[in-house]
Formats: structure tokens, sequence, C-alpha cells
């Protein structure tokens, strides 16, 4: 099914192309596939609202916006991407979930209608479009380079520390922490101690013995922010004296328990905005909606697609070659798409807490702090 936005404006929009580019002769279509119902709807609520509000402040700049349902399966994807393409869009952004986005991109591609996924991680996605010639654009972060940024600040925060390597058992913390081990192994740094723990405990002694058994002082934690602060407690309560890092799942709300000030984390960028980002939450805010889920990082798609359609009025330049070239600033900082449509700068960045809150610090900044601490 298929539904259209309530229309914010009819605007007269120059020709995308000159006649030599008939690629697109009609102005920029967009298509939101977003999930309508469900767990994820909010989720889909944030990326109509991003567009809404950047739409509002942006005239002029889109035809209109169509949008599809994002069931989150097999036969959702293939029925959202034939909707998309009776709508006649020119480029689909959403597709939140793997399954839908694996199942859709062919059949999209096929009709020359790039897709910009705002969640989909898996790298075996990107690996499959750059080899079936897909037209995948990912503003997500690839789940790969979590691995990568947490490896290079291991290494150059804690290469003269004992540490430790421990998860939480489930398939997700399993493979970042095995990513990061076989990263540090590659660069010469193995860890003093690698484990696992049972998630979801109230307590964690055993766990917190091994580590002081191991002599660690530092532990990197592949699980949920919940598992951390009871990890942290116990260590406090036992006298040890350890530091942490996490992955993206520490990106959640607080519980019971909070997870000691100086944890240092790896986190999607669009999670912790910069300041490039203070204009998008100014509109947002300005129409009574935080900063929070989705609403950025579809914000940034829509300056994306808003730049693209501005371009393209004076362009020879088909959709797909634009974003493949083009430098784009938007609220999660500049934008570059490489030739698999893969983003060059880096999905993740490292993030500290204090008084609660993560922001973002530099290798650099987290070694001074570290410095002074010691």
């Amino acid at each position: 099914m298929i539904t259209s936005l309530p229309r914010f404006r009819l605007p007269i929009v120059l020709a995308l192309f000159l006649a030599a580019a008939p690629a697109l002769a009609e102005p920029l279509h967009i298509g939101l596939v977003i999930p309508q119902s469900g767990q994820f709807k909010p989720l889909g609520d944030h990326v109509r609202e991003a567009f809404r509000v950047w739409d509002t402040a942006n005239p002029d700049q889109f035809e209109d916006i169509v949008e599809g349902d994002d069931g989150c399966s097999e036969q959702a994807g293939t029925d959202a991407a034939a909707a998309m393409i009776e709508a006649g869009v020119n480029v689909v952004v959403g597709f939140l979930c793997t399954e839908s986005l694996a199942a859709a991109l062919p059949l999209l591609s096929d009709e020359n209608i790039p897709v910009i996924t705002l969640t989909v991680r898996a790298d075996i996605i990107g690996e499959e479009a750059a080899r079936l010639g897909w037209q995948f654009f990912r503003l997500a972060p690839r789940a790969g380079s979590e691995a990568e940024i947490a490896s290079d600040a291991i290494f150059r925060l804690w290469a003269d520390k004992s540490f430790a390597l421990i998860e939480d058992g489930a398939i997700s913390g399993r493979e970042l922490v095995e990513a990061i081990r076989i990263n540090l192994e590659n660069r010469g740094l193995k860890p003093n101690f690698v484990d696992n723990y049972r998630p979801g405990q109230a307590t964690q002694p055993s766990l917190i013995r091994r580590l002081q058994s191991a002599g660690v002082s530092r532990v990197f934690v592949g699980g949920e922010r919940s598992d951390l602060a009871v990890i942290a407690m116990e260590a406090t309560r036992q006298g040890v004296d350890l530091e942490f890092m996490g992955g993206d799942t520490l990106h959640a709300p607080q519980g019971e328990l909070p997870i000691p000030d100086g944890t240092l984390a790896v986190l999607a960028a669009g999670a912790t905005p910069g300041p490039e980002a203070e204009a998008a939450r100014a509109a947002l805010e300005s129409a009574g909606l935080i900063s929070e889920g989705l609403r950025i990082p579809a914000y940034a798609a829509a300056e994306i697609l808003g730049a693209i359609a501005t371009r393209m009025q004076y362009s020879e330049m088909d959709l797909d070659e634009a974003l493949r070239t083009t430098t784009f600033s938007t609220a999660l900082g500049p934008v570059t798409f490489d030739q698999n449509g893969e983003r060059r700068e880096p999905g993740f960045v490292l993030a500290i807490l204090k008084d609660g809150e993560f922001s973002r610090l530099s290798i650099e900044e987290a070694a001074r702090i570290a410095g002074e601490n010691q």
C-alpha cells in the first residue's frame, strides 16, 4: 500500500536536466519506505517528520513525497518496491530492515531507482550491491566500521595497559569482540584476557573475580548498557578499579543503574550529532520535535536530495552519478559516497560519558583525559 504525504506545497521546479540528459525528465519525486505499524513505527514516524520539517523550510526542491510500507519482510520489500515503481519515484529513502531492503534493491535497481538506507548496517548488503550493480547508498554506518573504530581506540589508548575483551554471548556482541580481537592481533596487540559473561544478571561477582585475577585495568564490553552498569557496580563493590569501553549498544536509555562517568563508547555518528547538526536541531525544535532516533539522519537524507535537486537543474549528471560524485554538507557532517554506495566518512565516532550524557571526543582528547586521571 502506498500513501501520499500531505502536500506541503505544489512547487514549480525547473527541469532537472538539460535536454541531453534523459534519465530524469521530470522534477524529483521522493519515496519514503518506512514502517507504518508495529514496533518500528516510531522510527518511520521520525523519517516522515524530518522530511516534513526540512521540506517546509526549503520549498521548491521536491515535486512530491510518497510513502510505502516497510513491513520488515521479504514480501513487504517486494511489495514496497512495486509500489514505488508504480508511483514513478526517482529515489527511495528508508527500508529500515535488512530483509525488505535485500528484496527491494534488485527490483528498484532494474528501474534505475537508487535506494538510501538510514539503518541497515550489514556488510553483506553492501558487498552484494557492489557485486550485482545495485543502486545502493548507505547513510547508516557499516557494521564492520564499529570494530575498526573500537580497535583503533584500544590500540592508541590501551596499548600500554592490561585490558580485557568480554562479550555477552549474543551474536552481535560475540562478532564485535571477535572482530576487535582480530584487528588488534593483526597490529601486534593481544588482549590480556578474553571471556564471555551471562547477560541480564543482577550481579556479576565471578566475572569481576576473573578480571581481577587476570590483572586487567581496562575492559571492553561487547554487550548491553544495563549489563555494563551491573559489571561496573560489582567492580566497585569488590574494590576492583576498572575503566570501560563499549560499542553502540551503550546508546540506550539509562536503566536503574548508571554506567560510570568516563566510560568510552563507539557510537553511530548520528547518535551524537556534532555542531553541524545545530541547524537541524533548531528546525526540529521549532516544530516541537526533539533530535532523537532517526530524525537527524533522515534530515541529512533530505539535505542530500535537496542539494541534488538544485544541482540537477543545471547539470547533465543523472541522480546515481550525482550521489556518487558529490560532497554533501549535512546534519551528519560532510557526506560522500564511494562507487559502491558506501559512505566514505567514518560511520562511528568515539564518545565519552559525562554527567550521564555521551559526547564526541577525539583520540587525542581521550588520551589527555586518561593522562589526567592517572
